[in-house]
C-alpha cells in the first residue's frame, strides 16, 4: 500500500466514534468548531473496526478501505462540526503520518507549534 488513503463511509464515522472515545492524540479548534484526533497501531484499529461494523454494514464497507486501516502506521480522523464533515486518512508510513499530524497541530492550535517542535530541538547531533 502506497500513499494516505482516504477511509469511505461507513468507516469514516465508525473510526470518528472511536477516536472520540479513545484516540492516542487530539486537538481541536473550538473557535472553527473542527476536532481532530491521532489513532496509532492501524492493525489494532482495524481490529476494532471490524467488531464495531454489524454484518449489514459489512457490504457497504469498501475492503481496500480495510487493508489500508491494516496496513497503515496510523489513522488521522478530524470533524468539522460546523459543517457536519469527518475526514478519515490512513497513513502506511510513520514519517508522513507524524508530519500530517503535526500540520494539524499547528493549524489548530497555533500556541502549540513551540510544544511539537521541542520534542525534535535534540540540539547538534555529533
Amino acid at each position: 500500500m502506497n500513499g494516505t488513503r482516504t477511509i469511505a463511509p461507513p468507516l469514516d464515522d465508525v473510526l470518528y466514534t472511536m477516536a472520540e472515545e479513545g484516540a492516542d492524540e487530539e486537538t481541536s479548534d473550538l473557535a472553527e468548531d473542527v476536532w481532530a484526533g491521532l489513532m496509532r497501531d492501524g492493525a489494532e484499529v482495524a481490529r476494532r473496526v471490524e467488531e464495531e461494523i454489524d454484518a449489514g454494514s459489512r457490504d457497504e464497507v469498501d475492503p481496500d478501505d480495510l487493508a489500508a486501516l491494516r496496513d497503515a502506521a496510523g489513522i488521522i480522523i478530524t470533524r468539522d462540526h460546523r459543517r457536519g464533515r469527518v475526514t478519515a486518512r490512513a497513513y502506511p508510513d510513520e514519517s508522513e503520518l507524524l508530519a500530517a499530524w503535526n500540520a494539524i497541530v499547528v493549524e489548530l492550535e497555533p500556541s502549540a507549534l513551540g510544544a511539537e517542535t521541542s520534542e525534535t530541538d535534540g540540539g547538534p547531533h555529533g
